[in-house]
């Protein structure tokens, strides 16, 4: 009796290589499975212990349709100047060894004639200026609909309390209607 060896292409749980074998002469067949121990190396994994992490998020919903998923972000056109508040509950305080990072999602509005090296802002967080200067976001596309192309920046926070507030101020060398838009914030907590 003849057989000949044809293995199976489809494994969606990749636990075991399969292979049919067909008599040529009959409908005999026979199923040989190998684990997947045996023809694969074994995973590299850690198991560290988890660590906590808290995150305050901010949705920005001050103008309809740039957002993305919402459709809505927040405008600061050119010389405006935009306060933010993330308030902490004590009991997140009481551990005082936390430090923080505040990451803003952002983009430039959807002017491709303006350069986007004329686009600058300060930032500042609890008085103290984090950026200032040109920001790396560029134009937003698909012009006037939901934007998907945001970039984020991130941001050590200094001095965290139970208060903190985010100032940005559109310092761009652009037209009175030219804008930069947020669509979230959020401010990171982890232990250190």
């Amino acid at each position: 009796m003849d057989y000949y060896c044809c293995p199976f292409v489809y494994d969606p749980y990749g636990a075991y290589s399969q292979y049919a074998w067909q008599s040529q002469n009959t409908d005999e067949s026979y199923l040989y499975s190998v684990p997947a121990t045996e023809r694969q190396p074994q995973p590299v994994l850690t198991d560290r212990p988890a660590q906590i992490s808290v995150v305050l998020f901010k949705e920005l919903t001050g103008y309809p349709n740039y957002g993305n998923p919402s459709g809505n972000a927040d405008i600061l056109y050119t010389g405006n100047r935009g306060a933010w508040t993330f308030n902490i509950q004590p009991f997140l305080l009481v551990q005082s060894n936390l430090s923080a990072q505040l990451v803003i999602r952002g983009v430039l509005d959807d002017h491709t004639n303006v350069p986007t090296s004329n686009y600058s802002a300060r930032i500042t967080i609890n008085g103290t200026v984090v950026h200032t200067g040109r920001l790396p976001f560029v134009h937003g596309s698909p012009a006037g609909q939901r934007f998907n192309n945001w970039r984020s920046l991130t941001f050590n926070v200094p001095n965290l309390r139970s208060n903190n507030r985010v100032v940005i101020e559109n310092t761009s060398n652009t037209g009175p209607n030219d804008w930069i838009a947020f669509d979230w914030m959020e401010l990171r907590l982890q232990p250190r």
